[in-house]
């Protein structure tokens, strides 16, 4: 386990990774059969990266109750995005599978994100005000908190694919992995 992730996940350290689902599902045209692309989500969390490194799975499938898997699924509703995470990040914790995802949902639960995200509508935004909306939204949240990740368009433009939140314990935290990708402007993708 790298250094650095073993000492973010001593301190508590989580990363909540969402993705804009309309992006990835035309960027990515493997992705199209995908439950979330199918049914029009909007956006959709894909893991909850606990610093304790990657890729540790243990192969075996997180085991929820109904009810959890009720919950989760209107957040996470692919079952290999729900494995994916659980294998990749989950298994490396300390956690069952039933606390992982039960981090999961109540990091989502209490993120407020800009109502622009659920519009169905494609625009331009800059990424200044995006951050600042994130920041009043949600107290304690400073920019430092949100990394955004674009990808380039067919026209080459930026557009918005992930939003990881960085939380350290209960708290939003400083992101140590930033990637800010996005440049001073970026679109956020509405759909077909």
């Amino acid at each position: 386990m790298p250094a650095q992730a073993a000492s973010a996940g001593k301190n508590g350290q989580r990363v909540l990774m969402i993705e804009m689902t309309p992006a990835l599902c035309s960027l990515q045209p493997s992705r199209a059969r995908m439950r979330q692309c199918l049914e029009g989500y909007s956006l959709t969390v894909s893991g909850l990266d606990m610093g304790y490194g990657e890729r540790c799975g243990r192969g075996s499938d997180p085991r929820l109750t109904p009810l959890q898997l009720k919950v989760v699924n209107r957040i996470m509703p692919d079952t290999t995005v729900r494995s994916q995470a659980w294998q990749h990040y989950g298994a490396c914790s300390p956690l069952s599978a039933s606390s992982y995802f039960r981090q999961i949902t109540n990091y989502a639960g209490a993120l407020k994100l800009p109502s622009e995200l659920n519009t169905g509508n494609s625009y331009t935004v800059s990424k200044s005000r995006f951050i600042s909306q994130m920041t009043r939204l949600n107290s304690g949240m400073s920019s430092a908190s949100v990394d955004l990740i674009c990808q380039a368009g067919s026209r080459r433009q930026s557009i918005l694919t992930d939003i990881h939140v960085c939380y350290d314990g209960g708290q939003f935290g400083k992101c140590s992995d930033v990637v800010n990708s996005c440049g001073n402007n970026f679109i956020i993708s509405g759909g077909k």
